[in-house]
């Protein structure tokens, strides 16, 4: 019998009012009143003592960043949980997140995407973020999955973890290679892009102008170099310390400069995002899907379209809330990892088929 397909209205939800559940036993959300004890003390000497790193080289001769934590006794660990980042993002981004995730028994591998972190660039600029299809970030993740995340958690069912253009990389990942995750959980994925206002019919004629005038690894026009100057208002995050704590390894350390795309990353994301949604339909396993009502990078129309076309996705929606869900208000936090792990020992636990509808 088919299963029944996702209804396309998400669960509107407002922290605070109705507990999504708890969290597990091992894991304390950090406030804003102890964040910045905890990440100048306890994270570093965590990410000392635990975390590893490594790098890897792509066919077309890039060497890629990654980095690792695992559970000591593989009896007791859940699962392996990949996480891939969005647009200009990097490891120190996910810092807070990965201990989470690690301390609630899981193994932790996160991938730093070509063009970004210490992973090698395409171009010159620091702050230039290229690619030159979504067919390069997708072959990256393969790579990475079966030289590095596979032969180090054999016999652990692997979970998705995938933020904003990540979301895209993993959409289309899951489409290609529907074998190599048991679940996934896409946070404000792009899979739309919003274009301030730019009509639709434009984007083909945008692509091409930048294809005749070999623009590919320029600035877009109107993207804005790094300056090194917070813009905290403006900023993805409603939580003013996490965004102090990002933004101040991002002065320290030019690999994290990037802030600005080329005209092949704006081409590419374009055919990237339309190609995600066209074959989504293709995706068998269960999704934790997260929007952001106050989102101004990603068009939650693509949200719609893949809840649409999925057959066992669970969709959350915080009307409030900006892009960076990790980095909300300390209400929005809690929920959305209430939701989260509740979703992951969901799918840690279960036996057999990995694709039993998840509901709460």
């Amino acid at each position: 019998m088919k299963r029944r397909k996702t209804e396309v209205r998400p669960l509107m939800v407002n922290p605070g009012e109705s507990p999504a559940g708890k969290l597990p036993t091992q894991v304390v959300l950090l406030g804003e009143s102890d964040y910045e004890e905890h990440m100048s003390g306890a994270n570093p000497r965590w990410r000392k003592e635990h975390v590893r790193q490594g790098d890897f080289r792509t066919p077309d001769g890039l060497s890629l960043r990654y980095y690792f934590v695992r559970q000591e006794d593989l009896q007791e660990t859940r699962a392996c949980i990949v996480m891939i980042h969005g647009y200009c993002g990097f490891w120190c981004k996910f810092h807070e997140m990965a201990e989470y995730y690690w301390r609630a028994g899981y193994d932790v591998f996160f991938l730093e995407q070509r063009g970004h972190g210490y992973s090698d660039r395409q171009v010159r600029e620091d702050d230039l973020v290229h690619v030159d299809d979504y067919g390069d970030y997708v072959r990256d993740l393969h790579i990475f999955m079966d030289q590095i995340v596979k032969p180090k958690t054999r016999g652990l069912k692997h979970i998705l973890f995938a933020h904003s253009m990540g979301g895209a990389i993993g959409t289309l990942y899951l489409e290609e290679y529907s074998g190599d995750f048991a679940a996934a959980i896409l946070s404000s994925p792009m899979l739309a892009v919003r274009t301030n206002g730019l009509p639709r019919f434009v984007i083909p004629l945008l692509r091409a102008k930048i294809k005749i005038l070999r623009q590919e690894k320029k600035p877009l026009r109107g993207a804005k170099p790094w300056t090194g100057e917070p813009a905290f208002a403006s900023s993805s995050a409603m939580s003013l310390k996490r965004y102090t704590y990002i933004f101040q390894k991002r002065l320290e350390d030019s690999h994290y400069h990037t802030n600005r795309m080329s005209g092949g990353w704006a081409a590419a994301s374009f055919r990237a995002t339309k190609k995600a949604l066209k074959y989504a339909g293709e995706i068998r396993i269960p999704i934790l899907l997260f929007s952001a009502g106050n989102d101004a990078l990603v068009d939650i129309a693509g949200h719609y379209e893949l809840a649409e076309k999925t057959e066992d996705t669970r969709w959350i929606f915080y009307e409030g809330a900006k892009h960076e869900l990790f980095n909300a208000n300390d209400a929005i936090r809690r929920d959305y990892y209430v939701r989260i792990f509740s979703f992951l020992e969901h799918i840690a636990s279960e036996a057999g088929d990995s694709r039993t509808s998840y509901q709460r």
